[in-house]
């Protein structure tokens, strides 16, 4: 009756708590009655008068249904209100078995909104909940699905044995019980976890099996997670310098991930296969795909992929030779990782910004910054980017005493990471050019040159073509 907001409020103030929620449950259900079969369109009314009227079971189901379309429009942050009143209903309703399942439902729910957020502390503790119903209801089906998203939400984290580890177990519970969405998950997240620890070669072989499945009967959910396994099998094929092969998945997989340009599975395709192009040091659509990936994150408030974006056109902004804007874009993408807790991104994106100090002339801070990066990634178990950091440590050697530069080399040949093959050859080639030893220097640009050739890394042939002159000269 009363149109003003503020007399609204002193009206609806005097009167009795009883007879408040007297009236929101008759609300309810004129609501109900007008609605129809369009109550969806009326779920978030529902749920508000559901809650101010006390009646608990109509507040779990509206809110659910609220949080479950708020996900849908990746407006995460209704989606997280949403869930998380549904579980202050539920703790009002008699437990019983399905309230249970119910609490581990909602949970799921609730963690896969905060992801988006950067919320993964919240979110691990959430799954940890999740999991510990689960296994009191020994509902095994429900378990994998809890064990799976944490194995994500740990190898975000940088925890790549734990990751490996929930995504062990809940593979293991979809093929128990022939879920093949769980099947297509957890085989993703398994292959993440071998990506992280350098088993490039197991990475590639489970994403490439989600790929192949794709013509198999599927939800929604399991055709979004095989183009993410098609798109990080790009980034990992370009980590081994399998560029071409990496460029058609990456591609193939953006072009299917956008025709409408929604939720949060063209972000991620987005960032892994500007990885792919970064790698391969073609640095302008490493800049285009990290622009798109900044503005899509932006407008949906998705953090999962801001510091990779971040970081990629910081990098590209300091290898084209802006030095201090790159190493600015760097800073920030760090401060975003730092605040999120995205570890796994930590170690490269320091590296990434002691070569850019370097190239500023800022050897101490360079040298600094390599020794954290590596630091990070042993702390991590995280193989590849050990690589990445110990090659970064041989490059500013002049401003400390390195570690064995072959040591680099060596690893990343064991790893089959040939673009960092390549990248150990140049930096040894340089380091012997420094010291006199000209065979030497000969010997490795010479090696980096036939490496860049073959896998068409051409941003850092010209360099690397005048460095053999002058060392020939």
């Amino acid at each position: 009756m009363f149109k003003h907001a503020l007399t609204h409020e002193v009206a609806y103030g005097g009167l009795l708590q009883e007879r408040r929620r007297a009236l929101h449950a008759r609300i309810i259900e004129a609501l109900e009655a007008l609605a129809g079969d369009r109550l969806t369109e009326q779920v978030e009314r529902l749920a508000h008068h559901a809650l101010r009227g006390e009646v608990w079971d109509k507040a779990l189901a509206y809110c659910r249904q609220a949080g479950e379309k708020a996900l849908t429009r990746s407006a995460h942050h209704e989606a997280v209100a949403s869930f998380e009143q549904a579980l202050q209903a539920l703790a009002h309703l008699s437990e019983s078995g399905d309230i249970r399942i119910q609490a581990v439902d909602l949970r799921l729910a609730w963690g896969e909104a905060l992801t988006p957020l950067g919320e993964y502390g919240r979110c691990l503790a959430l799954l940890g909940e999740a999991e510990t119903l689960a296994r009191g209801l020994e509902d095994r089906a429900r378990l994998g699905r809890v064990l799976s998203w944490m194995a994500l939400v740990r190898w975000i984290t940088g925890d790549p044995e734990g990751a490996l580890a929930a995504s062990r177990q809940a593979l293991d519970l979809a093929i128990a019980f022939g879920e093949r969405a769980g099947q297509v998950e957890a085989t993703h997240r398994l292959g993440l976890a071998y990506s992280t620890i350098g088993d490039f070669g197991r990475a590639v072989e489970l994403f490439r099996r989600n790929v192949e499945a794709a013509d198999e009967p599927s939800s929604t959910r399991s055709i979004n997670v095989r183009l993410l396994s098609q798109a990080y099998l790009a980034r990992t094929l370009g980590v081994l310098g399998n560029f071409a092969e990496g460029r058609r998945h990456g591609e193939e997989a953006l072009r299917l991930a956008t025709p409408e340009g929604r939720g949060a599975t063209p972000i991620l395709v987005l960032g892994f296969l500007s990885q792919l192009y970064l790698a391969q040091g073609d640095l302008e659509q490493t800049r285009r795909m990290c622009d798109q990936g900044l503005a899509l994150s932006q407008a949906s408030g998705n953090r999962n992929m801001l510091p990779i974006f971040v970081a990629g056109l910081g990098y590209a902004t300091a290898l084209q030779g802006r030095h201090a804007e790159g190493c600015a874009l760097l800073e920030q993408a760090i401060s975003e990782v730092i605040s999120t807790g995205a570890l796994l991104h930590y170690a490269s994106q320091v590296a990434w910004l002691s070569e850019g100090c370097r190239l500023a002339g800022r050897g101490e801070a360079a040298w600094q910054h390599a020794r954290q990066a590596l630091d990070c990634a042993r702390q991590h178990k995280d193989r590849g980017h050990e690589v990445l950091a110990l090659h970064q440590l041989g490059v500013v050697h002049a401003y400390a005493d390195p570690p064995d530069a072959e040591q680099a080399r060596a690893l990343a040949e064991e790893l089959g990471m040939r673009p960092l093959v390549a990248h150990c050859h140049r930096g040894l080639g340089t380091l012997y050019a420094t010291i006199g030893q000209r065979e030497q220097a000969r010997a490795g640009l010479a090696a980096a040159i036939d490496l860049y050739r073959a896998m068409d890394m051409t941003f850092w042939l010209p360099q690397t073509e005048a460095a053999l002159a002058q060392v020939e000269g």
